[in-house]
């Protein structure tokens, strides 16, 4: 039996491997699926161009692992193409140097003409010069389902809201491991231990007896309320802040910062921030200012460092590693995997799961750039024919169907990644009643207020880091139609703060006021 620490990309990636190597398996997650960094990035599979200049390595493995994805998860992946953008003469240099190291690695690119780049992208960019490339959009939430529907159907298990909280050991080597979950502790037999947990790595790397150092950083994005632009936009210049636009389903999403930070949750997202990146936003698409932003959210890079150590997170590299506890200081059978990126989970899984079989002394090869990912239910997030079932409009925003959400397991932000209920303008005023309303029917034990509160307060960390000018209408707005509309009671979250423009306010009658 091998425990995998972490369901996000690379523990999901790395069970799917080994269950498809006919070994058994079992996930634990302290959160949800995705809760870490998997489910908070900005959706680009990457074609390896934007680091064709800093970092070689992970260029080269994301181009291996653009073309391999695009084969075997097609369904959680929009070939949309992308494009870098000069936008400055200035950055001739730097450009000079991204072809060499575009026609070095074999990575495909041409030139693009400026004439045709708007209707190509959907927007007027400010461009010197514009370069087509291989990028594409990933649906992170889309592809972790698949991932976890596919280890089930071989065989594995994937326990959410459990972590680890001790390992056990004789002699030297893992034996089992010591889990909390909803129903208590317990014990669970282990050959071996996969430490997958991403930011959180550090801390499960301390109870394996050999604690890891990684460099953490948060990177910050903008959900705009629209898909203006078709296509990935990349400004073409050295990695930096706000040069990245890439369209998300209904959305399109602007990024990021990369700032150093020594917690592994994921930070609220500073109004200031905010700002700052909305305006480098303006260098690629003037008239950016004058799009609606849904939210800003933040998520933690799990960076590997090994021994050296910088105050800039951007110097490190976006390569992975594989560690062999056993090789340093801790026990024989504990595998750690760090750093990587999302497009790269299928290969940081190969490499991992090489190393455990050869351990286990039972290696087979590996099938996982073969075996398509297929959904063994039907893809709730593809438009539904008319089938017997609730029809109701649940979320008129996303048009998700009541049938769709009886259809969820799991929590009610399962529920919300796997349909997109109340992710789209509204970002849940009305349908959150709604849809609580179902979860709690479908699930009897649970309270409708305390998921209705909880609810509310994930959607609105997002929402009021972004209350700015217009937006701040909007927020208020929300507010007017939950307490006076609706009836909600109020009973803010601690840690929430009231509209980010206006000083908090103490009771509902201050805020009508």
């Amino acid at each position: 039996m091998v425990i995998v620490v972490g369901a996000g990309a690379t523990g999901l990636g790395i069970a799917w491997d080994l269950v498809l190597r006919g070994i058994r398996v079992t996930v634990i997650e302290q959160g949800e699926v995705g809760s870490g960094t998997s489910g908070r990035f900005h959706g680009l599979l990457h074609s390896g161009a934007r680091y064709a200049v800093t970092d070689p390595v992970a260029a080269e493995d994301c181009w291996h692992e653009n073309q391999v994805l695009k084969r075997i998860a097609a369904a959680a992946i929009d070939d949309t193409g992308g494009y870098f953008v000069q936008t400055h003469e200035s950055d001739e240099a730097y450009r000079i140097r991204w072809e060499q190291g575009m026609r070095q690695m074999g990575i495909p690119y041409r030139a693009e003409a400026l004439g045709t780049l708007s209707r190509a992208t959907g927007e007027s960019l400010a461009a010197f010069r514009a370069f087509y490339v291989p990028d594409a959009v990933l649906e992170g939430f889309r592809l972790l389902q698949l991932l976890q529907q596919n280890i089930r159907l071989l065989g594995g298990d994937v326990l959410v809201h459990t972590r680890l909280a001790g390992v056990n050991t004789h002699g030297g080597t893992v034996r089992g491991v010591l889990v909390e979950g909803p129903d208590g502790q317990r014990e669970m037999a282990a050959d071996v231990l996969i430490n997958a947990a991403g930011p959180w790595a550090q801390n499960v790397s301390a109870l394996i007896g050999d604690k890891l150092s990684l460099q953490l950083s948060y990177g910050l994005m903008l959900i705009f309320a629209q898909r203006r632009i078709k296509t990935v936009v990349n400004r073409l210049r050295e990695p930096g802040d706000g040069d990245i636009i890439v369209p998300h389903r209904e959305v399109a999403i602007l990024g990021t910062t990369d700032i150093a930070v020594d917690e592994p949750d994921a930070p609220q997202p500073p109004i200031d921030d905010v700002i700052k990146l909305w305006q480098l936003g303006k260098d690629m698409v003037p008239g950016i200012e004058n799009w609606r932003v849904l939210r800003a959210f933040t998520g933690v890079r799990p960076l590997y460092a090994g021994t050296a150590n910088t105050s800039d997170p951007r110097q490190v590299s976006r390569d992975f590693k594989v560690i062999d506890h056993k090789t340093r200081q801790g026990p024989e059978g504990a595998f750690s995997v760090v750093g990587g990126k999302w497009t790269t989970f299928r290969l940081m899984a190969e490499h991992c799961v090489d190393d455990v079989c050869r351990y286990l002394g039972a290696y087979t090869p590996c099938r996982t750039d073969r075996v398509p990912l297929r959904p063994p239910q039907p893809d709730l997030h593809q438009p539904i024919s008319p089938e017997p079932g609730d029809q109701t409009i649940y979320c008129e925003c996303e048009s998700v169907k009541g049938h769709q959400l009886q259809a969820m397991d799991g929590s009610l932000d399962n529920w919300r990644t796997g349909t997109w209920f109340s992710m789209g303008p509204c970002q849940g005023t009305v349908c959150a009643h709604r849809a609580v309303t179902l979860y709690c029917q479908k699930n009897p034990g649970e309270d409708y207020a305390s998921q209705l509160r909880h609810f509310r307060h994930e959607r609105e960390k997002g929402m009021q880091a972004a209350a700015l000018g217009i937006n701040a209408r909007q927020w208020a707005l929300q507010k007017a139609v939950r307490f006076q509309t609706l009836g909600e009671s109020w009973d803010e979250p601690k840690g929430v703060a009231d509209i980010a423009t206006r000083p908090e306010k103490d009771s509902e009658e201050e805020y009508r006021t």
